[in-house]
């Protein structure tokens, strides 16, 4: 009759911790596929920014290239008008000038009698002249046809400043593209940051309930022994009963770790250790009782910081801080063993102190280690 009511003592509790558990595990999968939806659309956009900068890019290289033939094509311009504007009207002046002089020459001859040496000098002066009339014709022709060129290379010039001004159009609705993409971005982030903070919170309370389900469910094991045991009816052998006592001892023994310094400005964790973010600065304490076994530092990571604090248990410190005690000394919970040390020039920087328990040499789930007052507060 006894061991009935303890089969239906423990079979209820079992089956709403079943459901809740279901509940719960729906809940993350469905925060978990928002997540995923998140970093997927943070990507599309992101791959969408890389090619409107890869086009904004080859848009900008038209640009300086149209830019710099344009300043050219002006320079070009602005010297070939010039001399032709000049020689135009040098040409034009001498036309003039050669053609007055052979009327001149033609009406000075019919006002006066000539003798046959003045007939000879006039004729060939009359040549002469024609001859450089129709030199100065050609070439008045040679620069009408510089002129219509120097005309081609303006409206060159035009084309190229429309060009010009459409890349210019272009460009800018890319840059606002761009810019509306990484707002969007942005937007995005800090949805997803936000969504994966509820995620882990989420994640990481269930991780607490879960391990203090397994402390409940031991509590009641060990309870119906020690009842039995009252009524002298052993139903365990002694041998399993002192291997339950145990691991009792042990899991208290790995309670309650206080945090190693007290005013940070948030904590990161995984499966193992936690880090603690800090800034200037700060009071670097023991997390609990014990001896310092180790003083060192470990490449760019910082110093560290190991303490023993019996039954194979010990407690590791890394990061940015200078520690005061040395191997070998004994130290009580909460002393003060170093200082936050963020290596900045005014000492007011931004640090990491990394915090891991260890028990039997192996790194346990340290965030479920730490006293919750503590890290409340």
């Amino acid at each position: 009759m006894t061991k009935l009511i303890f089969i239906i003592i423990f079979l209820i509790p079992l089956s709403i911790s079943a459901a809740i558990d279901g509940s719960q595990k729906l809940n993350v999968f469905e925060m978990k596929r928002k997540l995923q939806q998140q970093n997927s659309a943070i990507s599309e956009m992101t791959k969408e920014v890389s090619n409107v900068e890869f086009s904004l890019g080859l848009q900008n290289k038209k640009y300086l290239k149209l830019a710099d033939e344009r300043a050219k094509i002006e320079e070009s311009l602005s010297r070939a008008r010039k001399n032709a504007d000049n020689d135009s009207q040098n040409l034009k002046k001498n036309f003039n000038e050669t053609k007055a002089l052979l009327m001149g020459v033609l009406l000075n001859k019919l006002e006066k009698a000539e003798s046959s040496s003045d007939l000879l000098s006039r004729k060939i002066l009359i040549e002469n002249l024609q001859n450089r009339m129709v030199d100065l014709s050609g070439v008045l022709k040679t620069n009408k046809i510089i002129q219509e060129e120097v005309d081609k290379l303006y409206k060159r010039l035009e084309d190229s400043m429309r060009t010009e001004k459409n890349l210019l159009s272009l460009m800018n609705e890319l840059e606002i593209k761009r810019k509306d993409l990484h707002a969007n971005i942005e937007q995005e982030n800090q949805k997803k940051s936000e969504a994966q903070g509820q995620f882990d919170e989420t994640k990481n309370r269930l991780a607490m309930e879960r391990e203090a389900s397994r402390r409940n469910q031991l509590r009641e094991k060990l309870q119906p022994v020690q009842i039995t045991e009252e009524i002298k009816i052993p139903s365990q052998p002694a041998q399993v009963s002192a291997t339950i006592a145990s691991k009792t001892a042990d899991s208290a023994l790995g309670e309650g770790f206080s945090a190693p310094i007290s005013l940070y400005q948030g904590i990161d964790y995984n499966k193992k250790g936690v880090t603690f973010n800090f800034q200037g600065k700060n009071e670097v304490v023991a997390p609990k009782g014990g001896r310092v076994v180790y003083t060192g530092s470990l490449a760019s990571y910082g110093n560290v910081l190991m303490i023993d604090h019996g039954n194979d248990t010990r407690t590791v410190l890394l990061g940015q801080f200078d520690f005061n005690v040395k191997n070998g000394d004994s130290i009580k919970a909460q002393q003060i063993v170093g200082y936050t040390n963020p290596r900045s020039s005014n000492g007011l920087g931004d640090g990491k102190i990394y915090f891991e328990v260890r028990k039997n040499n192996l790194a346990q789930n340290t965030y479920l280690l730490l006293d919750k007052k503590t890290l409340a507060r």
